[in-house]
């Protein structure tokens, strides 16, 4: 009997279950969604979730990944200059929200809930967050022809600073948080911190994975 695949549909038959919340698939959907998610909840939108991304591709890997959670092919459309997935789910809902996720304007208080800081899966977390909100690039310096660099940004500074206590102790990966405008970025340098975020959080994002590889290719 495969437990893990009747976990997943189990999300359409009860409110709260800790198997699901202990699957891959929804610790990486609750990194996106403090991404680029929003849930809604209004007398004429109700248990509503959407997830914006500029990325076509990822989008169409978001979608699949709901379709596992829900048992159902959410909506794709592009707007406003994005890719938008959106669906309805009551189960889904309150496991977020029972999880402590803010309905509406989340950007400055969106952090990660103790339930996930325990899970087996906590990577999943954090590569959810990254292919949403997060950067790779590359700078010349002396000596050096490609000194890569990850970068997160997020309007949380707690967020971001659970996401730097949980690099250090759990993937002895070194990061830095500095204020820029009216955010906060956690960033990570040179190749050893970034090999090690390619063996422990990897990414999802097709066009990430490829700047992360390059690292790799280097080595």
């Amino acid at each position: 009997m495969d437990t893990r695949a009747g976990s997943l549909s189990n999300i359409n038959s009860c409110v709260y279950n800790p198997n699901i919340i202990n699957t891959e698939e929804f610790v990486e959907f609750y990194g996106i969604m403090i991404g680029d998610g929003t849930l809604y909840h209004k007398d004429n939108c109700k248990y509503f979730f959407t997830i914006a991304q500029g990325d076509r591709e990822y989008a169409s890997y978001i979608a699949k990944l709901v379709e596992k959670l829900t048992g159902k092919k959410p909506r794709q459309k592009y707007r406003s200059k994005a890719y938008r997935v959106e669906f309805k789910s009551k189960q889904l809902y309150k496991t977020f929200t029972k999880l402590g996720f803010p309905v509406g304007k989340k950007s400055s208080i969106i952090l990660i809930p103790q339930e996930l800081l325990r899970s087996n899966h906590i990577n999943m977390v954090i590569r959810g967050i990254f292919d949403t909100d997060g950067s790779i690039f590359y700078t010349r310096k002396p000596g050096i022809e490609e000194y890569p660099t990850i970068e997160i940004t997020s309007k949380s500074i707690i967020l971001l600073e659970q996401l730097k206590t949980i690099l250090i102790q759990k993937y002895n990966i070194s990061s830095h948080i500095r204020k820029s405008d009216k955010a906060y970025k956690l960033a990570i340098y040179g190749k050893t911190q970034v090999l090690r975020w390619v063996k422990y959080i990897s990414s999802s994002h097709k066009r990430k994975s490829w700047l992360l590889a390059r690292v790799i290719r280097r080595s």
